[in-house]
């Protein structure tokens, strides 16, 4: 059966991450490899995934109806002496109709290459540069390519993948370059099992193990010779998520027969896509739920005895809040750290970080304001700003005391006011 990538726009949800690499970084790389029939070569795979929200869009020049990102696209890959043995710079362009922040905050474009290269040890280097906003993006990764016709017993690598589906008698995947499930309810692990034996059986099993080594899935398979076994042996195993705590993982496959055995291992993550966080974070996303949890929430949050068990009640803690748990999507956890990024982002300090200043404070609770009187430089006062909120009948006064951006709320917010969907 012959396997198809999909290239084009695949539906991913991405918040911006708080760290400035994170937020600054223009594309996913993953790199896989698999057999060819090119002699001993192998073929690698390289998958770009460029965020669509993190691009410039300008209406098309030919198609009004169109709006064009431009950028270069630069793939360099080195033997282990540092020779430079592939080269490649393309000029990319990506359209769309639609410019609504959330449509390019929810959508994406992968860009495949496919090599053929010897075994051994290289290092490829991947860059965009969009000039028009100068923004620049590089990622360096190590590859180590097999010869699958060398071993009696062989497996690929593991791609992870976000979509299967059947078109016209052709399975199509849609791989998942970030590799992290934490936005599907099901995804797929593919490979290859290649037998270059005699031999008529090949167990093969498949286990998942979370970051305390502890057994979270597992499947098992065999490929008989009754059942058409040939060399490359073609492997889909389905994964719920629901098992599934918040966290990194290991794939681990076995392929053994009477005289010969393998193991691969691959790695994936299960990340909530609106954290701004990874879960290791876990006293600091407590932290951040100050201006949406109780006290007595919060202190349950923190005494939880283990990383674990804290990690386990912040999840918890969220699941309670999520207005319609037939779906992944929790609303309510979406809004409350889409106005924490652009709270951290837009109030930060020098010394204080947004979310945790008043203005910070302020937004997050109550959201933006419906207006805002500013005045920094009124004679005989200090600079301040009047937020209004008309659909509450609320205002709030800030101050800045000492002439560095540093305004406080000059009546203190009480405990009562928290925020609401």
């Amino acid at each position: 059966m012959k396997i198809f990538f999909i290239i084009l726009f695949s539906a991913l949800f991405i918040v911006p991450a708080v760290s400035q690499e994170k937020k600054n970084k223009l594309f996913n790389l993953d790199v896989l490899n698999f057999y060819s029939s090119e002699g001993t070569k192998s073929r690698v795979d390289i998958f770009v995934e460029v965020p669509l929200g993190r691009l410039e869009f300008k209406r098309s020049k030919t198609d009004k109806s169109k709006f064009v990102s431009k950028f270069d696209m630069n793939i360099d890959v080195t033997d282990n002496t540092g020779k430079v043995i592939y080269n490649n710079i393309s000029k990319e362009e990506i359209s769309t109709q639609e410019t609504g922040q959330e449509y390019l905050s929810n959508n994406s474009q992968i860009l495949t290459r496919n090599l053929f290269l010897a075994p051994g040890d290289y290092k490829l280097k991947v860059s965009i540069n969009e000039k028009s906003t100068q923004k620049f993006s590089e990622t360096e990764r190590k590859i180590v390519v097999d010869d699958y016709t060398a071993k009696p017993l062989s497996i690929s690598d593991v791609m992870i993948v976000s979509r299967l589906s059947q078109s016209t008698g052709k399975t199509v995947i849609t791989p998942d370059v970030t590799r992290n499930v934490g936005n599907v309810d099901t995804f797929y692990l593919f490979y290859y099992v290649y037998k270059n034996n005699d031999d008529e059986m090949i167990d093969v099993s498949c286990s998942i193990f979370d970051n305390e080594k502890k057994q979270v899935f597992s499947k098992k398979d065999i490929i008989t010779a009754s059942e058409g076994s040939v060399f490359q042996n073609q492997m889909f195993v389905a994964v719920p998520t629901s098992g599934l705590a918040y966290g990194k993982f290991t794939v681990e496959i076995n392929a053994a027969s009477i005289n010969n055995s393998v193991t691969e291992k691959s790695t994936f993550e299960n990340q909530s896509f609106e954290f701004p966080l990874p879960l290791s974070e876990i006293d600091e996303l407590i932290d951040q739920l100050q201006y949406i949890a109780r006290d007595e929430e919060m202190d349950y949050m923190r005494d939880g005895k283990t990383t674990e068990e804290r990690q386990k009640r912040f999840i918890d803690f969220w699941k309670k809040k999520d207005p319609n748990t037939s779906t992944r999507r929790n609303e309510v956890m979406q809004e409350y750290y889409r106005r924490l990024y652009i709270a951290d982002k837009s109030f930060a300090t020098t010394y204080v970080r947004g979310w945790r200043t008043d203005m910070g404070m302020v937004f997050i609770i109550f959201g933006p304001p419906s207006n805002i009187d500013k005045h920094p430089f009124d004679q005989d006062t200090k600079p301040y700003e009047i937020w209004e909120y008309f659909d509450i009948n609320k205002e709030f006064v800030f101050v800045d005391n000492t002439g560095f951006g540093d305004y406080r709320l000059i009546t203190p917010l009480w405990e009562t006011y928290r925020y609401q969907y």
